[in-house]
């Protein structure tokens, strides 16, 4: 058992226990989703696509496929995370009207939205029974990176959603990662549907970051996104 991954997963967790008590001070709400932006596409970009691709000789022997056809499995299954959170998206935006006057008949968007940031977080804890950090700071950056992510995610599911989502989806938010840590423990999951499911994660990542946090970037927003990028690429390419 990993005990850097249980520590990952009630990390997590608490993030998302205490997102509705993190107040910003010193930065605008458009700074700090600004600055998370910056690092969740830095932390795809530069460490996650690079791990995916890690996982490409493993799905040919699999798959008994080439070299490339293997390289579009892994890239279709990052696709495949960002149409699905896009579909979500559509259907959140169809429905503003009817959130705007509180009408809870929505409640089925709701729903959709809470099962699939269930589904993301699961698959990360199903992630962390397997992943092995090289070292203690690496697991820091990891927990940085998908944590910020994961609080952005909690303001605009309550910003949408209010008391539905502060009464049903936190909780199931905060259960999701340790589910899906300990299904990760108790079943055998090959490296190669691991590796997929990696990709899954990080293209529903690319997505969250792309509609929720680059929009934000205007006036002192476009410095703190590239003060995010910027700092976290220089972490993952010259201390990884």
């Amino acid at each position: 058992m990993s005990l850097t991954g249980l520590f990952l997963a009630l990390g997590f967790s608490f993030i998302h226990l205490s997102s509705r008590h993190f107040k910003l001070r010193l930065f605008s709400v458009n700074q700090f989703t600004s600055f998370v932006g910056g690092i969740s596409l830095a932390y795809v970009f530069f460490h996650l696509i690079p791990t995916v691709q890690g996982y490409e000789h493993e799905v040919m022997e699999t798959f008994h496929i080439s070299s490339q056809n293997a390289s579009h499995l892994i890239f279709g299954s990052m696709l495949v995370g960002i149409v699905v959170f896009y579909f979500l998206e559509l259907a959140l935006k169809s429905s503003r009207l009817k959130l705007a006057k509180r009408d809870f008949s929505t409640s089925g968007i709701f729903w959709a939205h809470i099962g699939s940031y269930f589904l993301y977080n699961f698959i990360i804890g199903i992630l962390l029974s397997n992943q092995r950090f090289e070292t203690t700071f690496t697991a820091l950056l990891y927990l940085f990176a998908i944590g910020v992510h994961f609080m952005t995610n909690d303001w605009v599911l309550r910003h949408h959603f209010e008391k539905l989502y502060d009464r049903y989806g936190l909780k199931l938010l905060v259960a999701s990662v340790l589910l899906g840590w300990l299904l990760g423990l108790t079943i055998h999951i090959s490296h190669t549907y691991m590796g997929l499911l990696e990709a899954f994660v990080a293209g529903g990542l690319i997505l969250n970051a792309l509609k929720d946090e680059l929009p934000a970037c205007k006036g002192s927003g476009m410095t703190s996104f590239m003060v995010g990028l910027v700092f976290y690429s220089g972490l993952l390419m010259f201390i990884l």
